[in-house]
């Protein structure tokens, strides 16, 4: 009885069953032979494809990685462009606040200065009044007064100015001092001649003086300046401060209105 090839053959599936990589048997028989064997190819298969796929994932994961990575910096860009925007709109609204507040200040700068220049002159006439100035000014240069005015004079100082038409038809120009009363200086002025002509037939008679009509506006405030006009067949412009009223004195009769506008 032949029993060799069945132990053969029961050791071969052993060995299979147990995982070995090859067994083989020979099953003798009538000089024939079979044989089997196992390499463990498949199993080695499902792991490189198992190795693929892996590979494949994390490729895909650090795409999707990468997509994120450079989607959070075009976000990030984008915050920090949008920032920057609003800074520069932040600072072109300062800037343009700035400017706006320049330029307010500037007014109020200005308005201030001139409402102490303006209270500066007013007290200087109340020292001396403006008939005073004209008095003190014909004395010394007889005429006929043209204008009389509170004004600064080359050293700065506060003085009074009055134009003077003298007897040979030339403007003489006379300052006097608001402190004391007397005069500064004196000098000729060009003057244009239809001026001159228009000055002497306005003027003429019994018509209203410049110290008359400064008398007639001191009843409204401090006299600071009277100039003589030619409109509205003339009539004399007072200003009387420190608030710049203007009044209008007729060369007829003296009478004083509001306002010295054509």
């Amino acid at each position: 009885m032949k029993r060799k090839p069945v132990f053969a053959a029961l050791a071969a599936a052993v060995v299979l069953a147990a995982g070995g990589g090859v067994a083989a048997a020979s099953l003798g028989g009538d000089g024939g032979t079979s044989a089997a064997s196992g390499t463990g190819t498949g199993a080695t298969t499902h792991e490189r494809a198992g190795l693929t796929r892996t590979g494949a994932d994390d490729t895909a994961r650090e795409d999707r990685d990468d997509d994120r990575d450079d989607r959070d910096s075009d976000d990030r860009d984008s915050d920090d462009d949008t920032r920057h925007g609003a800074g520069r709109d932040d600072a072109a609204r300062h800037d343009d606040t700035d400017d706006t507040d320049d330029g307010q200040d500037d007014d109020a700068r200005e308005r201030a200065h001139d409402a102490a220049e303006h209270k500066a002159e007013a007290a200087a006439a109340r020292k001396l009044a403006a008939p005073d100035a004209l008095a003190a000014a014909l004395a010394h240069t007889p005429g006929r007064a043209l204008s009389a005015e509170i004004d600064d004079d080359q050293d700065g100082r506060l003085v009074w100015e009055v134009e003077i038409l003298d007897g040979s038809g030339k403007l003489r120009h006379v300052d006097v001092s608001p402190s004391n009363g007397k005069v500064l200086g004196a000098h000729t002025e060009r003057a244009d001649a239809d001026d001159v002509r228009a000055a002497k037939d306005l003027l003429t008679g019994d018509a209203t003086s410049a110290a008359k009509a400064a008398r007639a506006a001191a009843a409204k405030g401090t006299v600071v300046s009277i100039d003589l006009e030619e409109e509205r067949n003339g009539y004399w412009s007072v200003e009387t401060g420190p608030g710049e009223a203007e009044w209008s004195v007729a060369l007829d009769g003296a009478k004083v209105t509001r306002g010295s506008d054509d």
